[in-house]
């Protein structure tokens, strides 16, 4: 039975540190008090040193923490929609990054058969497939998935796809990009539980190259030891 092997992997984030501004933001959706205390300091003892994100920080004169994009103004959080549309402005800078960083050659560009994108944080026509059909001038016949709303667990099924592909056709060369922009979705709130939860997410994207080619590591199973 063929094997399939993960030949390369390229990961990027984007160049805002928003860790220590949000903390600074979070703490004023908290009621002052013991809430706000027990936020920052929670916040401290969590070990969470950088956060990034597509929104650039500053303080604005009033000496209150803003987003570049006027984003997250308190009391007037936007909807769906306003979300949607930064991502379909800054998802594709992410994943064209991402895959500068892995090196394609021309040739492993030709070989490219499939293409499989995951996210579960945004979403927009035609899509982030042909973004990256487009950007690394792929033949336009590749066939293009796209695995959403699953969460973290979505970088496992891409990898089971092209598992499966890499199997059942062992000539076949997969190209998977896994693309999160979780700083998108904020939500205004007074709950400590929820705001904290916010500190476990940044945004980040990876691609890697599947095929039978036997260099890299190799896919044996997806179950836990």
């Amino acid at each position: 039975m063929t094997t399939a092997y993960i030949n390369r992997i390229a990961t990027a984030a984007p160049p805002h540190d928003v860790h220590r501004p949000f903390i600074d933001f979070a703490a004023t959706l908290l009621p002052e008090g013991t809430v706000r205390n027990l936020f920052r300091r929670m916040a401290r003892l969590s070990g969470i040193e950088h956060r990034y994100s597509f929104l650039q920080p500053f303080t604005s004169p009033d000496g209150t923490w803003r987003d570049a994009e006027h984003l997250y103004e308190t009391g007037n959080f936007p909807s769906t929609a306003p979300r949607m549309k930064l991502f379909e402005r800054f998802a594709p800078q992410l994943a064209q990054t991402t895959l500068d960083k892995l090196t394609l050659t021309h040739e492993e560009r030709r070989a490219i058969t499939h293409v499989i994108v995951t996210s579960c944080t945004g979403l927009y026509a035609p899509g982030l497939d042909f973004e990256v059909v487009n950007h690394l001038g792929l033949n336009p016949s590749v066939e293009r998935t796209m695995i959403g709303f699953m969460g973290c667990y979505a970088a496992m099924n891409a990898l089971k796809s092209a598992h499966h592909i890499v199997r059942s056709e062992p000539e076949a060369s997969v190209l998977i990009l896994n693309l999160e922009l979780c700083t998108l979705h904020l939500q205004e709130t007074h709950d400590l539980e929820q705001v904290l939860s916010f500190l476990l997410f940044a945004d980040g994207c990876a691609a890697s190259l599947i095929s039978a080619k036997p260099h890299g590591l190799a896919i044996d199973s997806f179950r836990i030891i």
